[in-house]
């Protein structure tokens, strides 16, 4: 059997080996999905299945043989996403195999699966725009999906550099999505210098976050809902302030407007 779209899935241990439990105790429940090619079969979908029977020393695997072509197989599969999790980078992966290997265009492709172009587009930027090595991390499930989607992509556009520190940062040590986007929103409002000190320690970053957090819980705790209340209030108080001393030249403002409208209506 040919695994040519091996390549194109990420890695994910503890759902490989929980398939690989389920498969060990109760058998194979569902064929993969096979499409010919010439004299070989080509697996499309279940290489999660086949890596499990490998696992368990497993020599044979059921499969259907799909009635269509590889082109249509793919589209069919990459369509069908309510009968698995598709990893927005493995489907990236798919999507340039059938605009390159098929010389299909992205609006035969979003045709076929059921999704505009715009979508299309935005799944092929995934890895189209990342260096492979930051590529082949994600793959391998040492950076999540949704961090390359949402921070090394645009970081990598910006800076290629910090984009491949951070993903060897996060193959070692992952941070959670929390922790990650605050981390991102503080490094696109902080200037060059600021930067890459985050960049070289974003974990230096994170334990300040937490002490600047934990600080401003045990104050809270310390005022009760009554000094918190004359703490809000006071910032009322200021903001009320600035309000009332620019008042005179918002006001003259409109004065002189008013004073054009007039003169220009006559």
């Amino acid at each position: 059997m040919d695994l040519r779209y091996a390549h194109t899935r990420m890695a994910n241990p503890r759902t490989q080996d929980t398939m690989t439990r389920s498969i060990e105790r109760y058998g194979q429940l569902t064929p993969v999905l096979v499409v010919g090619d010439n004299e070989n079969l080509v697996l499309v979908d279940g290489y999660l299945r086949v890596g499990s029977l490998g696992t368990l020393g497993k020599d044979t695997v059921v499969a259907d043989v799909s009635a269509t072509d590889e082109f249509q197989t793919l589209l069919r599969v990459l369509g069908t996403t309510q009968q698995r999790h598709w990893e927005a980078v493995e489907q990236a992966w798919i999507i340039r195999e059938l605009k390159e290997r098929f010389e299909s265009s992205l609006r035969q492709i979003a045709s076929g699966i059921g999704h505009d172009i715009s979508w299309v587009s935005r799944r092929l930027s995934l890895i189209d725009e990342l260096p492979e090595d930051l590529l082949e991390s994600v793959l391998k499930g040492h950076v999540s999906a949704w961090a390359a989607g949402r921070i090394l992509v645009p970081l990598a556009r910006a800076n290629k550099k910090h984009a491949k520190k951070l993903t060897e940062h996060l193959a070692n040590n992952p941070l959670s999505t929390r922790y990650l986007s605050k981390f991102f929103d503080h490094y696109q409002g902080s200037d060059k210098r600021t930067r890459q000190r985050m960049i070289e320690d974003p974990y230096l970053f994170v334990k300040a976050h937490e002490r600047k957090q934990e600080k401003k819980s045990d104050h809270a705790l310390e005022l009760g809902p009554e000094g918190c209340w004359i703490q809000d209030l006071r910032l009322v108080k200021k903001a009320l302030r600035r309000v009332l001393d620019r008042l005179p030249n918002v006001v003259e403002f409109h004065i002189v407007l008013s004073k054009i409208g007039v003169f220009f209506s006559h």
